[in-house]
């Protein structure tokens, strides 16, 4: 297996239909900034198998270095264990040859591509690689919306449910043009409850440029009080990046009647999965956060952060 170093435009001629739009070479290339270089790689023996980004930082190598998620791409559906232990090989010779430190490698949680993420998961054990972090991610599947979801859910979610659903709460979902009216929502609910934002205004309005994205917004009589930033991530796969609501209107369960407003949005155009993110940071959970999904019906998969010294 040969690695072939490329440029971002041709590593987008290799693979123009990825697995989801963190591997592509435009979300790629408008992050390039944010690590010290990127590498796009594509794996060859008699036709392409593989492709990933690697982001340098600290003098390692990255997948992803400004994303949830990266890891390798599939050229096909067929690839098969020995193609993938042999990309292996070669990119632990390249890391070497770059005089790298190490390579972390975070893929997707399994429901994205679950068949390759199983072998990749068998294939990166067995060439050495430790599974430095194991994050706890939340989604929910737009069929368990159906006549019987408020008696399936938790009591306590059923119980605010209702009580958000009685409270004259709006749903809407806004143009791109009036998406920071959502934005100003959140970063204030990070305010308030000092966690930090990552992204700026600008910063998502460029990545929106690439990803498509929806923002929507919960008012009480006329007034905000929550909101969501969504982007379609992969194949009947849409991703909640952000959301939240003021703590000062708590009292009328915001998160609940948002969550069950976006489910229903996603349900009724097509969108199979919703993607919730992560609980977990560094492996250690947010307990609140990690009860308040279940309560909602969310399934749990994981995402793993595999890590391989190379020096």
């Amino acid at each position: 297996m040969e690695i072939l170093e490329v440029n971002d435009t041709q590593y987008a001629g290799f693979f123009p239909k990825p697995s989801h739009v963190f591997n592509t070479a435009g979300f790629n290339a408008l992050n390039a900034a944010k690590c010290d270089g990127v590498h796009y790689l594509v794996f060859k023996d008699s036709k392409v198998r593989l492709g990933i980004v690697l982001g340098i930082r600290n003098n390692k190598a990255n997948t992803p270095f400004s994303a949830p998620f990266g890891g390798f791409e599939p050229a096909s559906d067929d690839i098969r264990l020995s193609q993938i232990d042999a990309a292996l090989e070669a990119l632990i010779r390249w890391a070497k040859a770059k005089n790298l430190d190490g390579i972390k490698i975070v893929p997707p949680p399994f429901f994205y591509n679950q068949n390759f993420l199983h072998k990749l998961d068998n294939c990166l054990f067995r060439a050495g690689y430790d599974k430095a972090n194991i994050e706890l991610n939340y989604q929910f599947p737009t069929f368990k919306l159906d006549e019987d979801y408020q008696t399936t859910i938790w009591y306590n979610a059923r119980k605010n449910l209702k009580r958000s659903l009685q409270a004259g709460l709006s749903f809407s979902k806004l143009d791109a043009a009036n998406g920071k009216e959502a934005y100003d929502v959140i970063a204030q609910n990070r305010s308030e409850r000092g966690f930090p934002l990552r992204m700026t205004w600008e910063q998502v309005q460029a990545t929106t440029a690439i990803i498509p994205a929806d923002f929507f917004l919960v008012k009480k009589d006329s007034e905000p009080v929550a909101a969501a930033v969504v982007f379609y991530v992969a194949h009947q796969i849409a991703q909640v990046i952000y959301w939240g609501d003021l703590p000062k209107f708590s009292e009328h369960k915001t998160m609940n009647f948002l969550s069950y407003s976006l489910f229903k949005y996603y349900s009724e155009n097509g969108i199979a999965m919703i993607d919730i993110g992560p609980s977990t940071e560094d492996s250690v959970p947010n307990y609140g956060l990690c009860e308040f999904k279940e309560s909602i019906g969310c399934d749990l998969n994981i995402k793993t952060e595999y890590f391989k010294k190379t020096n």
